[in-house]
């Protein structure tokens, strides 16, 4: 993020549009420079309808610094817990009391596949091996990867003048039993001043009812196009006639039934 304003425009601002633009329920943030006393005053803003959970190293309030932000028009913030586990560094946040957390997702600043690294490299076994025993522990995946097994896609890009490096350092890990039911990954820009890209999903409750497309109907200003009107009572005519034929004449493909279904799939390609 690089802190809080850039050329003298305030990004909290602009993060609470595009969270309500695009939907994103929950948003988590790195290189915040937030202290508490502003988490406060953003969290108070009138307008604003994103609630911040930060926490920031004290020795270094100018610098670091993480954040999970909540659009407070898609999740209950009431009763949220928050644990300050490595200040400045790792947050986790319980929304509905789960004893170990179902997602875990950052700038990890690290890749477990030389070719998430352009050009391919491999990273110290060290920090990965230590990222692998914690994903094991919490049973987490790779959900980009694991949705995406033949695609390259970077999320940090160097500039020009640093080497033209690019990385996926940035990423979302999700429990197994969740992957069914997380869809529109996407990696895209962030529309903030920032030298990474967005990474965002979609992950539904397990409980969640399936909501299909819904029932396909004609718009309303249809109704003031005439000519269409017309065609469309020259075709229930028709419809009139393939109805009584068809009773006297019933079979599996010439029938009531399949007169209407006909009927219907040809106003709708008028």
């Amino acid at each position: 993020m690089r802190g809080g304003w850039h050329n003298g425009s305030d990004k909290w601002s602009h993060i609470n549009q595009i969270m309500k633009d695009q939907k994103l329920g929950i948003l988590t943030l790195q290189e915040t420079h937030l202290i508490k006393d502003d988490e406060a005053a953003l969290n108070a803003t009138p307008g604003l309808r994103i609630h911040i959970e930060t926490s920031i190293d004290p020795a270094h309030t100018n610098a670091k610094g993480i954040a999970i932000v909540m659009n407070k028009n898609l999740v209950n913030t009431s009763g949220v817990k928050v644990h300050d586990l490595v200040p400045g560094r790792a947050l986790l946040v319980i929304l509905h009391g789960l004893p170990k957390p179902d997602i875990m997702l950052s700038d990890f600043n690290l890749v477990e596949d030389a070719l998430d690294h352009l050009p391919p490299k491999q990273d110290t076994s060290g920090p990965t091996s230590k990222l692998n025993e914690l994903k094991t522990h919490l049973k987490l995946k790779d959900s980009w990867q694991t949705e995406f097994l033949d695609v390259l896609r970077y999320t940090f890009a160097q500039s020009a003048q640093q080497g033209g490096r690019q990385s996926r350092i940035d990423q979302i890990y999700i429990k197994d039993e969740l992957l069914p039911f997380s869809q529109d990954w996407e990696i895209s820009p962030p529309g903030i001043h920032t030298d990474h890209q967005l990474v965002s999903a979609r992950i539904s409750s397990r409980t969640m009812p399936f909501v299909g497309k819904g029932i396909w109907s004609l718009p309303l200003f249809i109704l003031n196009n005439k000519k269409l009107g017309d065609e469309i009572i020259e075709l229930g005519k028709v419809l009139q006639k393939d109805i009584h034929l068809s009773k006297a004449q019933c079979t599996e493909e010439y029938n009531p039934q399949t007169a209407f279904a006909q009927f219907k799939e040809k106003a709708m390609n008028l």
